[in-house]
C-alpha cells in the first residue's frame, strides 16, 4: 500500500505541476529551407512517417527516475495525434489505480483510492516539473505513435558520427545555434535518437530501442526520454495497436467513470 501511495502521489504531481504551452502543431506553419539532397531524402522519409501517424494504444510498463531513485508501474495508454492522451496506471491484478487523461484542452487525474477527480484547463502541458524533462504532451504522443517532431530551423546538414558508425542530422537556427539533432544508423534509414537543444544546451533526448513495424508504422517498443542527466522516464510496450478507432469518450470522464 505504501508503494501504491507513492505512485499516486507522483501522479497527482502530473496534475498540479505541468506548465501550459500552446499545442505543438504537426504542420509547423513554415516552409523548411532547401537542404542537401541526402538530408532532404531523409527528411522526406521522416515527414512521411509523421503524416502516417494517427492513433494508438498500448500496454506495458512506465518507469520514472530522478536523483532519489526510480518508480515503475504497469500501465495502459491510448493517444491520438491531435493531442489527446490517456494513461491508466494499474495495480495488481490489472485493476486501475489511477488515471491521467488529457483531452487537448483539459487534463484530469482520478485516484481510485480516494475517488477524487482533479481537473484543470491547460494547453499542451509541459512535463518538466514532473519528470525533469522539458517535453510537451504533444511530443510524447508523436514519439509513441512512431513520429519525429521537427523543430523550426534555418539549415540542416548530414554528418558522419566520429565516435561510431552512423550519421546525424543537425538542425540550426540563426542566433540560436543547434536546435535539434537526429541520430541515424549506418544505413541512414533508422532513427536511433533525437536531441532537442535550446540556447546552446541540450534540453532533452529521446532514445528508441526495439523498433518494430506495426501496421506500416515504425513503433519504438522501448522509448526512453531523459534530460541527459539524472531525470527521465521510460515506456516499454508489451503490446501495441496502431490506427485504432478513437472516440471522445476515451479521453473524458463520463458517467461510467
Amino acid at each position: 500500500m505504501t508503494r501504491l501511495k507513492r505512485r499516486l502521489a507522483f501522479l497527482i504531481l502530473i496534475l498540479l505541476l505541468p506548465a501550459c504551452h500552446k499545442m505543438v502543431q504537426r504542420d509547423p506553419g513554415f516552409a523548411f529551407p532547401e537542404s542537401p539532397p541526402e538530408a532532404h531524402r531523409i527528411l522526406s522519409i521522416i515527414k512521411a512517417r509523421n503524416d502516417a501517424a494517427r492513433s494508438f494504444k498500448g500496454i506495458g510498463k512506465i518507469s520514472v527516475w530522478d536523483q532519489s531513485g526510480s518508480r515503475t508501474s504497469r500501465a495502459a495508454w491510448a493517444g491520438s495525434i491531435d493531442g489527446r492522451l490517456r494513461i491508466e496506471f494499474l495495480a495488481l491484478p490489472g485493476q486501475s489505480a489511477a488515471k491521467f487523461i488529457y483531452d487537448g484542452e483539459n487534463y484530469y487525474f482520478l485516484s481510485q483510492v480516494d475517488q477524487q477527480l482533479y481537473q484543470k484547463s491547460c494547453s499542451d502541458p509541459d512535463l518538466t516539473q514532473v519528470s525533469g524533462v522539458p517535453i510537451r504532451v504533444s511530443e510524447v504522443i508523436e514519439f509513441l505513435s512512431g513520429g519525429i517532431p521537427i523543430y523550426n530551423h534555418d539549415s540542416v546538414v548530414l554528418e558522419p558520427l566520429a565516435s561510431h558508425e552512423g550519421y546525424v542530422l543537425i538542425f540550426k537556427k540563426r542566433w540560436l545555434g543547434v536546435v535539434q539533432k537526429i541520430y541515424l544508423d549506418p544505413s541512414r534509414s533508422i532513427v536511433e535518437k533525437v536531441e532537442i537543444h535550446k540556447w546552446w544546451k541540450k534540453e532533452y533526448q529521446a532514445e528508441f530501442a526495439q523498433v518494430r513495424p506495426v501496421d506500416g508504422h515504425q513503433i519504438p517498443f522501448d522509448l526512453t526520454i531523459s534530460n541527459g542527466k539524472s531525470q527521465g522516464f521510460r515506456v516499454i510496450s508489451d503490446r501495441f495497436w496502431a490506427d485504432i478507432t478513437v472516440s471522445p469518450s476515451m479521453f473524458s470522464f463520463g458517467p461510467a467513470e
